[in-house]
């Protein structure tokens, strides 16, 4: 809806900002992006972790972000998340720590890591 143009991801910036080469990034986003459509096609629950940003929970039908306090940090600057925080508590549900096993985030399915 809204006729929005996708943009291809660039795998050579990618590479350039990660230091490995452009070979590795694509099979690593293309075999993460693979497993991803293989657990969603036979239904199972899903939490994708993604390094220092937080985790994409996908669970039936519900879909959630949680990001880490310190991704939102640099994001909004500390000053400015903590007043969200104290204007809208509910932000608070969006928020986990990079400590928590992925697994008690999820009732049941499979915990996929991106580098």
């Amino acid at each position: 809806a809204g006729n929005k143009e996708l943009e291809p991801l660039k795998y050579s910036k990618v590479a350039t900002k990660v230091l490995v080469s452009r070979k590795k990034v694509e099979s690593c986003i293309q075999g993460t992006t693979s497993l991803l459509c293989h657990c969603l096609q036979k239904g199972e629950n899903v939490a994708l972790v993604l390094k220092d940003l937080g985790v994409l929970l996908i669970e039936g039908k519900k879909v959630q972000m949680k990001f880490y306090h310190r991704f939102l940090e640099r994001l909004s600057g500390k000053e400015n998340l903590e007043k969200a925080f104290v204007q809208i508590p509910q932000l608070l549900d969006m928020v986990v720590s990079p400590v928590v096993p992925v697994a008690s985030l999820t009732f049941s399915g499979r915990v996929i890591v991106f580098p």
